[in-house]
């Protein structure tokens, strides 16, 4: 955890998970798990949620449900499949994280979408090195490490584009079918892969992720406006835009590319 996030450790608000039905994994193991990966996160966002989060098991898809404080999490993951637990907490933590309860109805909204599975690479790769540097409290769990990494890869393979394909054409060809369902997992995935190198290299960028949903994107008629509107409202609170700049070079240049 980075200097400043160990320094606020003791004011971020809590994590609690419920004794649910995880079947053949103890409640005291899925915590560690689902803390280690919070961690990772909040470490690259350099806070905390503004309230606390409780996870509770069920049957149905991961979500993170509007309109409650604590934050309610539900995901499906079960048994001792860390990785699982993993992605689906990760991505729901981020919704979090960008205050998707906000402002809940916009055609962007693709984006954070994308962002989300983006977090669950992103902490999966860490969570690689750092249950060898600092295993939690699981049995088998250096050992167990490398295996957020392949899973993370094996995702990343199932999403990445092909080869040559540019970016900004892929963009344009898809970017209605996102507008009008936010929740095209292949769609949010070839973005959060074309994005995930940037953010290893420089997770100070989820920082910048952490004033979305400040402003209301409704206003905002275009991909290149929302990232405007963005950059505007980082410098605003004193940042620079380094995020969306490095969106906008990626995804708004222009060359043709086919639908997915």
């Amino acid at each position: 955890m980075s200097e400043a996030a160990a320094r606020n450790e003791d004011t971020v608000p809590a994590l609690t998970v419920d004794n649910g039905n995880w079947n053949a994994a103890s409640l005291k193991s899925v915590s560690e798990v689902l803390n280690s990966a919070r961690k990772e996160l909040l470490d690259a966002f350099g806070r905390g949620p503004d309230a606390s989060v409780r996870v509770a098991w069920w049957s149905q898809g991961p979500r993170v449900f509007f309109d409650h404080r604590p934050y309610e999490i539900r995901i499906n993951a079960r048994d001792t499949h860390w990785c699982q637990y993993v992605y689906q907490f990760s991505h729901e933590l981020c919704h979090v994280m960008t205050h998707f309860d906000r402002y809940r109805q916009h055609r962007h909204k693709w984006f954070e979408e994308s962002l989300c599975e983006l977090a669950s690479l992103f902490v999966l790769h860490r969570l690689a090195r750092s249950w060898v540097e600092d295993p939690p409290d699981i049995h088998g769990a250096s050992e167990f490490a490398p295996h957020h990494g392949t899973y993370a890869e094996r995702i990343e393979s199932e999403h990445r584009l092909p080869p040559g394909c540019d970016l900004a054409g892929w963009l344009d060809a898809n970017i209605e079918a996102m507008e009008t369902d936010s929740c095209r997992r292949e769609l949010n995935g070839a973005v959060a892969v074309a994005l995930l190198a940037h953010f290893r290299a420089e997770p100070s960028l989820w920082g910048d992720c952490g004033w979305l949903n400040h402003w209301d994107a409704n206003r905002d008629a275009t991909f290149s406006d929302y990232l405007d509107s963005w950059a505007a409202c980082l410098q605003a609170h004193g940042r620079g835009d380094g995020a969306p700049a490095v969106i906008r070079k990626l995804f708004l240049s222009e060359a043709p590319c086919q639908r997915a």
